[in-house]
């Protein structure tokens, strides 16, 4: 037998599925041959079928070696450097084949692969469309670009894509196993499992197919179907990392902590390199209340690769942490949370404070403030040029001042004194060119934060005397046209907004170094900005109620909160993959369709909720509602400078939204009912705008969680104490300096207690209800509503679940009533809980 025959007798074997004999005839030619490039190519395509890709890539190498211009030997070499991960070199081979042979349509599907893997989508979804121009029925063309469609989030392509690859190839499991991918995304749920199960009846021993019938499962709240589904692909792949995964995922939403972490780390022993992984362990972890440890695994997720999942997860796991030792790497991820941001950096003000107060020349000045505090001082005596090199060159400290309150009582009197500092240089400087570097970096950055708490910090009447005769010169110097000093600009900053100055806008034409002018945008041109938004706000109701008006006009004068940066944009999801991954073990109404979806949000204060709410769904369309014009006029220029189009921002009273005449798919009001005259009744105009099987967000004060907080609001009318800048400056100095044995030493801990406008809304607001579960409980029988679960911490959740485990989907408001009961801090925060209009 001459080697030819040899080769196509091997090849016989090959194509018909008999390896071992195909396997025996290459070696033998080997043996005579051993420099035979086509025997080295197909026994390299063997080995590569069989998961022998190491060996593979040798054996396609000396191929190439041998035969350097054929382009399947490239294209080949490609997909089995794909298989060991090595993704870079997979393309490059890829691009080589391509260059040699620009038609070949396999070379295409195999970079596409490549290119998907590499993270690289819209390059793979060009690679796939190139093959299937090649090769107009090429089935798997067709099915590879359905699985990139859907990690695209292009749900209706994928889906045409993959029913064209079973159109051409009708016993094709693995592309009807991606088109019950894409359908389940899609949240067709009944017709993606059962696509999935005829995927299994033509490939009973293909384990995606059975993973994929997991997911789409458990998205049904069909949990132990799921797991079951998870444990069967095992079986038949026990190294099968995102089946491990997903079936952690599936212990999760079962209440399993401990079997899900078990299940996770398996799924890391297998892909080490398994980001998703590392992430989803991290959150288990810091469920479990162990934040260092999830802290160390959500830093492996973003050494492998950056995701959104990881970024948000360090901030979860982070958000709470009070650190005893400082480090740089912490520190570098924290700057970055802040200033990108990775989440609401609002959420890492006290963590972030802890983990400024390590520096060593920072925690010398802290000490030094701490010292000063009880005995009057020349502010500028403690601020020498080591100090205030050691503020100005933090850049975690800048980036905190820059982007949320300091929630810190020993950095605010730190800053409280290098405020009065500043003061004291700018009174006595004249020349325009006095301060610069990290000095002025970091006075601007101090007026930014004064700012930003709305000049939350004390002050003496000498200290604000001196502020105004600075502020009446520096308006009389504008007044003149003449030159102003950037000390004196930015200490004025730093006591009155520069906006109330007569000639503000005359600033902005002038040079100023970067840091000078971030003050001015800051309190120039965005408020000029805001007065310009109001004329194009529409009145859509009357507001006569006399408790509305008391609302508006405290909302007018503090709009609230006042933030710097939303929490980033994730993939946008339907209602369906929305819902149904947050609450998968509650049996409600699933979504169906991906439409327009309609959302309101009444009482949507200065827009983070609805912007926040925009970027979660596709195709969304927001009406964004607030009694305040001041907070609306915040909320557009926030929405606009995010670029963001589908939300409509209007002024109305709540209470009369029920002449509106427009229904929703969703209504979100946290924290505005409890401040109607009469909760109930907002409440019930609200659910007659909620679509039948539409979705509603609500937040209520809880009557037990708030005792403390009333406690303090008794003191506050006892001590006469206003709602007024002044005195809720004079009632915070007064519970700083209390002992704390007067049972207030929680409210120094809450983030409302550091700007005027969360202090007021918390503890001085002119209207407030509060609620019991079983309150709640009865509204949601009476109005036919399905309580979906809580918005809450996933470690209070955990505690839960360990106190109730037959409470699977953590519904039951009377289990919640005993807990709250044995745990009154619970919902210190608010009720916020989802719920569903019965359809």
């Amino acid at each position: 037998m001459s080697i030819q025959q040899a080769i196509e007798l091997a090849l016989q074997h090959h194509q018909s599925g008999r390896l071992a004999e195909a396997e025996t005839i290459y070696r033998q030619i080997l043996s005579v041959e051993p420099g035979n490039a086509i025997t080295l190519h197909l026994l390299g395509l063997l080995a590569h079928q069989v998961g022998r890709n190491d060996v593979a890539v040798d054996l396609i190498r000396r191929a190439i070696a041998q035969a350097p211009d054929v382009a399947a030997f490239h294209s080949n070499l490609g997909e089995a450097l794909r298989s060991l991960g090595q993704l870079g070199e997979a393309i490059a081979e890829c691009r080589r084949a391509i260059a040699l042979e620009p038609g070949m349509p396999e070379a295409h599907l195999n970079l596409g692969n490549a290119l998907k893997d590499h993270g690289q989508p819209d390059e793979a979804i060009a690679a796939y469309r190139r093959a299937i121009a090649l090769r107009p029925t090429y089935p798997e063309a067709h099915g590879n670009l359905g699985i990139a469609l859907i990690e695209n989030g292009r749900l209706d392509e994928a889906i045409a894509a993959c029913r064209q690859a079973v159109a051409l190839r009708p016993g094709y499991a693995e592309a009807h196993n991606n088109l019950g991918s894409a359908l389940r995304d899609k949240g067709q749920l009944e017709e993606a499992i059962a696509t999935c199960r005829h995927a299994i009846t033509l490939h009973p021993q293909l384990p995606e197919a059975h993973a994929t019938l997991g997911t789409a499962l458990r998205a049904d709240g069909r949990i132990d179907e799921a797991t079951a589904a998870f444990h069967r692909a095992l079986q038949l792949k026990p190294d099968y990392a995102e089946a491990h995964n997903n079936l952690g995922i599936a212990l999760r939403d079962q209440g399993r902590l401990d079997e899900a972490i078990g299940a996770i780390h398996r799924a890391i022993q297998a892909k080490p390199d398994y980001a998703e992984a590392h992430c989803n362990l991290a959150l288990l972890l810091n469920a479990q209340g162990k934040s260092d440890l999830a802290l160390g695994f959500v830093r492996q997720s973003l050494k492998i690769r950056e995701t959104a999942p990881a970024k948000r997860a360090f901030v979860h796991c982070v958000e709470d942490l009070q650190w005893a030792h400082d480090d740089s790497e912490v520190r570098t991820a924290m700057v970055r949370a802040l200033t990108e941001p990775w989440g609401r950096p609002r959420d890492l003000a006290r963590s972030a404070a802890s983990l400024v107060k390590l520096d060593p020349g920072i925690a010398q000045s802290v000490a030094s403030a701490a010292a000063a505090s009880s005995r009057p001082a020349r502010a500028m005596d403690l601020f020498g040029p080591d100090c205030l090199a050691a503020l100005g060159a933090d850049p975690l400290l800048r980036a905190l001042l820059h982007s949320a309150p300091i929630c810190d009582i020993e950095l605010e009197r730190l800053l409280t004194l290098a405020r009065r500092a500043l003061l004291e240089a700018a009174v006595e400087t004249t020349d325009v060119l006095e301060c610069g570097g990290d000095s002025l970096n970091f006075y601007s950055a101090l007026a930014r934060q004064c700012y930003v708490t709305e000049y939350v910090f004390w002050h003496t009447e000498e200290e604000i005397k001196k502020a105004g005769a600075l502020r009446d010169l520096l308006a009389a110097r504008l007044a003149e046209n003449g030159k102003v000093p950037a000390l004196w600009l930015v200490a004025v900053a730093a006591y009155f907004p520069l906006s109330s100055l007569p000639l503000a806008s005359q600033l902005l034409d002038h040079p100023w170094p970067e840091a000078v002018t971030d003050v001015l945008v800051q309190q120039v041109r965005e408020p000029m900005e805001e007065r310009q938004e109001r004329s194009s706000i529409p009145k859509l109701t009357d507001i006569e109620d006399e408790v509305s008006l008391l609302v508006q006009n405290q909302y007018e004068e503090n709009p609230f909160p006042r933030w710097v940066k939303a929490e980033p944009a994730g993939n946008p999801r339907s209602l369906a993959e929305y819902f149904c991954d947050k609450f998968p073990a509650v049996p409600f109404q699933r979504p169906v369709g991906n439409s327009r979806i309609d959302i309101l949000i009444a009482g949507c204060g200065t827009g983070q909720q609805s912007i926040e709410t925009a970027q979660l769904f596709r195709d969304a369309h927001l009406l964004a509602v607030d009694l305040s014009m001041a907070s609306l006029a915040y909320a557009k220029r926030k929405t606009r400078e995010l670029g963001i189009t589908s939300i409509e921002c209007a002024q109305a009273d709540l209470a009369k939204l029920g002449s509106l005449g427009r229904c929703f798919d969703i209504i979100e009001s946290v924290g505005v009912l409890h401040c109607l005259a009469d909760p109930s009744a907002g409440w019930r105009t609200l659910v007659s705008l909620l679509r039948p099987g539409g979705f509603m967000k609500l937040g209520f004060y809880s009557e037990l969680a708030r005792q403390t907080i009333v406690k303090a609001m008794a003191f506050i009318a006892r001590q006469g104490y206003k709602g007024t800048p002044d005195d809720i400056r004079r009632f915070r100095q007064d519970m700083m300096n209390m002992d704390a044995s007067a049972g207030f030493a929680s409210l120094l801990e809450t983030r409302d207690f550091f700007s005027i406008s969360e202090c007021r809304d918390m503890w001085f607001h002119v209207q407030e209800h509060r609620t019991t579960l079983p309150a709640i409980e009865k509204f949601l029988a009476d109005n036919h509503l399905l309580f979906l679960g809580f918005e809450i911490d996933p470690r209070i959740l955990h505690i839960y679940r360990r106190r109730f485990p037959d409470d699977r989907t953590a519904t039951n408001l009377g289990l919640w009533q005993i807990f709250e009961n044995e745990n009154p801090d619970t919902f210190v925060g608010m009720y916020q809980f989802w719920v569903q209009k019965r359809g």
